[in-house]
Order: C-alpha cells, then sequence, then structure tokens
C-alpha cells in the first residue's frame, strides 16, 4: 500500500513538472495582455476650440453624422463587402474648414480625412501607412451611432479591436481634430522608459502609432444635446503588455 501510494506521488510530481516546463518554454506571445483603457486606447475629450467659428454651424451640419444613417451603414463604402479596403486613392481630400451636410458620397471624404491623419502620425515615425477597412468602420460607425442619444464617452463592451474615442462639445470636431488630440499625446510618452509619464494617458497616441496595427475604421455621430462622438477601430490591436509601439 505505501509502495503504491509513493508510486502516485512521483507521478503527481512528474506531471507538475511537466506542466511547469511546457508554461516555462512556451511562446510570450501566449501571454499577451492588452493594457488599454478598453482595447487600445482611452478617452480623449475636447472644447470646442476657439479658433473655429462655431456660428457656422448652427445652420449648417459638418461634413458627415453616423446618427442620420442608422438604416444603412453601407452607405459610401463602395463595392466590395465587409474586407474591402480603401486607400487615400478612393476618396478626394478635404480642404482646410470645408464642411459637408451629408448624403452618398460624403462618408468618403470622411474616411479619407481619417486615414490621411492617422498616416501623417505613423509617417513621423517611419512606420507603415494605414488602410482603410469597411469592415472596422461598419464597427466604428454602429458604435458612434449608438451613442448619440446619451454621448457618454464610452468604450464598446465587447470590442475585438483595437479603439480610441473622443468627445467634444458643438458640432465642429472633424475627423482631423480627434486623430490631432489623440496625436498629442506624444508630449507625455516617455520614449526612454517605453511608457506614459506617471499619471498621464498615452493610449491613444500608442494605439495610432503601434507598429503591428494594419487597418483602422471610423465613425462620427453628432449627439442630441450636442457635441460630438467620434471613435476608431484598429485591427490588429496595439496596446500589448511588455511590448512597445515601434516594434
Amino acid at each position: 500500500m505505501m509502495a503504491a501510494s509513493a508510486g502516485l506521488g512521483v507521478v503527481v510530481v512528474a506531471l507538475v513538472v511537466v506542466v511547469y516546463l511546457i508554461l516555462l518554454i512556451r511562446p510570450a506571445a501566449s501571454f499577451r495582455v492588452n493594457v488599454g483603457v478598453g482595447i487600445g486606447g482611452g478617452i480623449g475629450i475636447g472644447n470646442q476650440n476657439q479658433n473655429q467659428d462655431q456660428n457656422q454651424y448652427q445652420n449648417q451640419k459638418p461634413y458627415y453624422d453616423d446618427s442620420n444613417n442608422n438604416n444603412n451603414y453601407d452607405e459610401g463604402e463602395g463595392e466590395g463587402g465587409d474586407d474591402q479596403e480603401e486607400g487615400p486613392e478612393a476618396a478626394a481630400p478635404v480642404g482646410p474648414g470645408q464642411s459637408f451636410t451629408g448624403g452618398r458620397g460624403t462618408y468618403k471624404y470622411m474616411a479619407h480625412e481619417f486615414l490621411d491623419a492617422h498616416n501623417k502620425v505613423r509617417a513621423q515615425y517611419g512606420l507603415q501607412p494605414l488602410k482603410w477597412s469597411n469592415k472596422l468602420a461598419r464597427y466604428a460607425r454602429r458604435w458612434s451611432a449608438a451613442r448619440r442619444f446619451d454621448c457618454v464617452m464610452m468604450h464598446s463592451p465587447e470590442s475585438p479591436y483595437g479603439e480610441n474615442v473622443f468627445w467634444g462639445t458643438g458640432w465642429g470636431w472633424r475627423a482631423t481634430d480627434a486623430v490631432k488630440s489623440w496625436a498629442g499625446e506624444s508630449s507625455v510618452y516617455d520614449w526612454r522608459g517605453q511608457s506614459c509619464n506617471p499619471g498621464q494617458m498615452c493610449g491613444h497616441f500608442t494605439q495610432i502609432v503601434w507598429n503591428d496595427t494594419k487597418l483602422v475604421g471610423c465613425g462620427r455621430s453628432e449627439c442630441v444635446a450636442g457635441g460630438v462622438f467620434i471613435t476608431c477601430s484598429y485591427d490588429p490591436p496595439g496596446n500589448w503588455k511588455g511590448e512597445v509601439p515601434l516594434t
């Protein structure tokens, strides 16, 4: 009986050792933990820029508003299905201060503006440009449209993508404003320590310049009570614990 117990003990110990060795040699990527707020970033807040003329938006809404497109999220996204990607050539550039009133075609102007703003930031760090994803844009647009009634600054709870969120008072906020706000967090990123400065948020910025991220898609809605809610989704997501943006 004692011999049997001893034999069982040896087997248990052997199993423990085997499991430990498996965990020890298992690739580190298997243990990646995302440290963003939600996934990939935090929440940006903006106040109406004093240099913008708020009066121009009293009788004319900005260039695109997903909250007016609740029943047709495919409008202006082109043909090719969810996985179609559109480069900068898919839409004409938008001039400074130019605004649009919504409707077919204006979505591509906004898409170009979002994509161009992201890639200008990435180019500063020698990164490959992102491509526009209709699949990600559809997800982001649904979420931005869902927030139009409360304008609560929150991430989509079950998003499988990286995500940046922005809210600003007034109707004047464009794609470039949101991306500029996120990219501005570079000032509180400690490049030597490869982390945000203590007590500071820089997850928006690191998501934009995350090297492994290849695709982006965004949405924008005007809130019922005033203000603009903007969100962008990223794939693959960034902000993984123990990893740094540019590698």
